[in-house]
């Protein structure tokens, strides 16, 4: 028989009579047991798990006989990491008493102390003889109102099992959360990545950065790298697909990725590292921009395909001369249809000749046509082939110009200013040996000046 709690009670239940808590459903409570931790009632429950809870007083024989048998139990029960949470509340007692008696009877689950809340707690269950020991289901139902007597550890354990919570060992259970990162595509402003986790990843934080912006962090936080990308990386769950967006093209990148396990413990971190791609170039693109032609040369430039898929190049073009076109031995007239492919990041060389004379001395747009958009460059010629150029008398600075050009010289006399489809953009009467030109006005670019018998260029460059 139980040691009675107070004469009056002793009174009531010496006679066989037998108490038990009277509630049928769980009064949520939140206190501090004997070695700091807080333990939160409906935290427990509604993580899933039972709560046993032996309502005790220090001092109670009755209780000092129990214990050790519920102790035996909570071992047998996975010591609180699987169905069944075990604690104990006591009333009355200090916390230095339940300090005494956890250490006496080796008790590994929280105790809380009647000066730390307990007896108010005990008071909330209508507990009013001791031991009692009750147990409430995750659905905050209280199952067993009384569980007496306690003859050994395996009445406890039968009273358990007889509701659904199976025996476990109190072995740490063992995870190895994984989370591995596969490379889908990478553009030059883009990658898609997929994440997927193993059966012991809970959940996974990721983070795209550069290996050398991740170092700087370290050095600057403190923290090791997977310390950082679970603090600064996106969460995600299961296995997902996802699109970095907004990169510089041509740079090295690195995916991070530290998993989780059901406790919240760290996996390895997991390195995944790309270059976005080059930018692509909307047209075609020539390794020359300009090209100044040896009469009667054949002068090879190289015709690049930047761009994202296969081009064919079908026309040719130049509206002032009459130049000539070769791709390998191949002639090709000017604007004639043609049909040449240079496959997405390949290239071809082309061939430009002119043989003409009595040309005037202005630069000609030769345009490349394509299934992309036309893409053109520049060819200069001189007003007399087959003659080499006659020496310059006047210089220009500074070159490439930003607001002023200056041309000097003996006799500049007429000054003209062409753009690099030949149009006439300034002209000018020089008088004397210096001539300064404002270029705030022109646009970015080539030019080309004509002074006297001399022929210039320049580049403009704000």
């Amino acid at each position: 028989m139980k040691k009675l709690f107070t004469l009056i009670l002793a009174l009531a239940f010496g006679f066989g009579l037998k108490a038990q808590c009277p509630l049928t459903t769980a009064v949520d409570f939140t206190a501090t047991d004997v070695h700091g931790t807080e333990v939160h009632l409906f935290d427990i429950l509604d993580g899933g798990q039972a709560v046993l809870i032996d309502f005790f007083f220090t001092t109670c024989g009755p209780c000092q006989q129990a214990t050790p048998k519920i102790v035996e139990s909570y071992y047998a029960m996975g010591c609180n990491m699987h169905d069944v949470f075990y604690m104990e509340i006591a009333t009355g007692d200090s916390d230095a008493a339940c300090l005494n008696w956890v250490n006496t009877y080796g008790v590994e689950y929280p105790t809380i102390s009647g000066q730390a809340g307990g007896t108010g707690i005990c008071s909330q269950y209508g507990i009013g003889q001791y031991p009692t020991v009750i147990l409430i289901m995750p659905d905050h139902q209280i199952v067993i109102q009384d569980l007496w007597p306690i003859n050994n550890a395996q009445t406890v354990i039968n009273q358990l099992e007889a509701h659904g919570l199976q025996q476990h060992d109190c072995n740490t259970p063992s995870y190895d959360p994984q989370v591995s990162i596969n490379i889908d595509d990478v553009t030059d402003s883009s990658v898609t990545a997929t994440f997927t986790p193993n059966e012991d990843c809970v959940s996974y934080r990721y983070m795209l950065t550069t290996e050398s912006a991740m170092e700087g962090w370290v050095q600057m936080m403190g923290l090791s790298v997977p310390e950082i990308v679970n603090t600064l990386g996106i969460l995600g769950e299961g296995v997902f697909t996802n699109t970095f967006p907004n990169l510089e093209p041509n740079m090295d990148f690195a995916i991070y990725a530290v998993p989780s396990d059901i406790n919240g413990e760290l996996g390895e971190v997991v390195l995944a590292t790309f270059t976005t791609l080059p930018m692509l170039d909307e047209t075609l693109t020539f390794s020359m921009d300009t090209v100044t032609l040896p009469w009667c040369e054949v002068t090879w430039i190289t015709v690049y395909n930047n761009t994202a898929e296969d081009a064919t190049i079908v026309k040719i073009c130049d509206d002032r001369y009459e130049l000539g076109f070769y791709i390998g031995s191949d002639a090709i007239l000017s604007c004639n249809e043609t049909e040449i492919t240079i496959p997405q990041g390949g290239s071809i060389e082309l061939g430009i000749e002119c043989c003409v004379t009595g040309k005037s001395i202005v630069p000609d747009v030769v345009t490349v046509s394509s299934n992309l958009a036309d893409a053109q460059f520049v060819v200069m010629v001189d007003d007399t082939w087959s003659v080499g150029e006659n020496n310059a008398t006047v210089t220009l600075f500074p070159n490439p110009a930003n607001d002023f050009v200056t041309l000097k010289g003996e006799s500049i006399g007429t000054v003209r200013v062409f753009n690099t489809i030949g149009q006439k953009v300034d002209e000018f009467e020089a008088n004397g040996s210096e001539l300064r030109i404002n270029t705030t006005g022109y646009e970015n670019g080539l030019y080309v000046v004509k002074a006297g018998e001399q022929t210039l260029r320049f580049v403009v460059k704000h």
